[in-house]
């Protein structure tokens, strides 16, 4: 298989996996294991803990000794974390489960645009291909919540979440055995004065390049803002409260398929606008527009305005995805650009942390209306921030 099919295939067996798996694992959480609401943020608190412990050690390895390696091997150990979160009801079981999500994502951060930028010779040939796998991922998110929210009205949401989790590992199977590697050059006998030279590189272009240190920021903000929404949205619609004649994994399937499909479509614009410096206005309407999504999900009490408020805040933070991997990939040299992109992934990860105790408390001890209202204030924030970088683009 050539580079180019091999990371849209990858991106999209990945997203299909992923979107189905973490809809269909909190609504389990919800309504068969029955978590209080600090504890499902506790456990994104803890699996963002792990990211901020290994994002930068797995993204070294990843530019010292292999990004195919990182990959393949990021694939195998989130595929099985995901078949022990289906199966576990212990709450120490979930806890563990969360960090080893954690850790096996760390591997993947960074290595595979990295991987495919060295194939395909620079950044700007990469640019593209990245929007274009964006797009993709965001149809097959679709893909994967119908058939896998299917599945489970048909079977149970364990038997469903194990089968995502096993299609996951086995693809790091089939990536050790059919992935090239072809122009990387491999680091490995530079041991821990490699590790050291190459944190330091990473950390000077994030802190001294202006629109790298400017995104590093605005993704810390979103981080703070963003564990409040990704792990109380399902608690928030049951509070609200679903259909009684209609099954609620269909519900919820259907709910996350919109937002996925309302993100494929704003995608399709910001892959014909957003290049160069209009990365910057891209990102800050987008993130204004999840902020408007959330305080309509936490203040409406009818399901269909509160599902809107779902759909839009989800889509509108889906397509900042791609957007952040472009404007990391155009400030970042080739031989720390895993690095680079691991540090902007450990910004999000801290922000995870710290936002994720503050809001799942403040949750817990008033309400998760009031949590998601403090979330949009700190999503406007990052909007305000990203703004900043346009002026500061051409001269970086």
């Amino acid at each position: 298989m050539s580079p180019t099919r091999i990371f849209l295939t990858s991106g999209i067996l990945s997203r299909a996996c992923t979107r189905g798996f973490w809809s269909l694992f909190f609504l389990r959480l919800v309504t068969e294991v029955q978590l209080e609401p600090f504890q499902l943020v506790l456990l994104g608190t803890v699996m963002e803990l792990s990211i901020l412990l290994f994002e930068i050690p797995t993204g070294i390895v990843a530019d010292l000794y292999s990004r195919k390696w990182s990959v393949a091997i990021s694939f195998v150990v989130v595929g099985a974390a995901y078949v022990l979160s289906a199966n576990a009801d212990v709450y120490w079981l979930l806890v563990l489960s969360q960090i080893m999500v954690g850790f096996g994502s760390t591997f993947v951060t960074g290595a595979e645009t990295a991987w495919i930028t060295d194939e395909l010779g620079s950044a700007e040939e990469a640019e593209p291909l990245i929007l274009r796998r964006a797009g993709y991922q965001l149809w097959s998110a679709v893909a994967g919540i119908i058939v896998f929210a299917g599945l489970a009205a048909l079977t149970s949401l364990s038997l469903t979440l194990s089968v995502i989790g096993v299609i996951y590992a086995a693809w790091g199977f089939v990536l050790m055995a059919v992935m090239p590697e072809n122009n990387f050059v491999r680091s490995a006998g530079e041991g821990w004065r490699g590790f050291l030279r190459m944190l330091q590189g990473g950390w000077s272009q994030s802190y001294q390049v202006r629109p790298l240190r400017i995104l590093v920021i605005a993704v810390f903000m979103g981080g703070l803002a963003k564990e409040a929404i990704d792990r109380l949205d399902v608690q928030r619609l049951v509070d609200v409260g679903l259909p009684d004649d209609i099954d609620e994994v269909l519900v919820i399937g259907a709910l996350v398929a919109a937002h996925s499909l309302i993100g494929a479509g704003m995608l399709a614009v910001a892959k014909r606008r957003a290049r160069g410096s209009s990365v910057v206005p891209a990102m800050s309407m987008l993130l204004v527009g999840v902020a408007v999504g959330i305080l309509l999900l936490a203040h409406m009490e009818v399901l269909a305005l509160a599902g809107l408020g779902l759909i839009l805040q989800g889509g509108f933070f889906l397509t900042t995805i791609p957007l952040v991997t472009t404007w990391a990939n155009t400030f970042a040299s080739s031989e720390n650009r895993a690095t680079v992109h691991s540090f902007v992934g450990q910004a999000e990860a801290f922000g995870e942390i710290l936002g994720g105790i503050a809001l799942g408390a403040l949750a817990q001890f008033t309400t998760v209306p009031t949590a998601m209202t403090v979330s949009a204030g700190l999503f406007l924030l990052a909007a305000g921030i990203a703004s900043t970088a346009r002026n500061h683009w051409a001269g970086a």
